[in-house]
């Protein structure tokens, strides 16, 4: 009797399964994230006067601040979407977020170098830590690995979804 009893106060209690609705929305705003990241990413630097070194300077701590920010912007956002209503949803997020974070670091440790110095090299250095990295980053690495999960079967009506080539397949 007492084990009835446990059973039919952890079914009372229990939390309702998310609807359909709130699953799609989720896997929207996870999305968006990426979308917005990819667009700050995706711009370009900004064009660079060697001739003027302090203008060179500003230009290029400017453009690593912003990327930096929309990094950082990112990172939050996607703290803000936990508990994720969807299966895996929470470790979808968490490699996004250790993705935008890795990739953060070194661009706040180029801006800082180069905010902290006016010794000639330090654009050279900077530009240098920085290219290989921009070079090489794949904008679809925040949801790398999700085919055939939860997620993408939610992220199929989720319209910004739609705007990420890396979820069609």
């Amino acid at each position: 009797m007492a084990a009835a009893g446990l059973v039919l106060a952890a079914a009372c209690t229990a939390a309702p399964e998310p609807d359909a609705r709130t699953k799609t929305a989720w896997a929207d705003r996870v999305c968006g994230v990426v979308v917005a990241a990819e667009a700050a990413l995706a711009a370009p630097p900004p064009a660079l006067d060697p001739a003027d070194p302090a203008a060179l300077r500003t230009a290029l701590s400017g453009y690593l601040g912003g990327l930096s920010d929309s990094l950082s912007t990112a990172v939050s956002a996607f703290s803000s979407l936990r508990p994720a209503p969807i299966e895996g949803g929470d470790r979808i997020v968490q490699i996004a977020e250790e993705t935008y974070r890795g990739l953060r670091a070194p661009l706040s440790e180029a801006k800082t170098a180069l905010d902290g110095s006016t010794a000639p090299d330090v654009v050279a250095q900077a530009v240098a830590e920085v290219a290989p990295k921009l070079a090489a980053l794949d904008l679809t690495q925040p949801l790398a690995g999700t085919a055939g999960t939860e997620f993408t079967r939610w992220a199929e009506s989720a319209p910004q979804c739609a705007r990420l080539p890396s979820l069609r397949g």
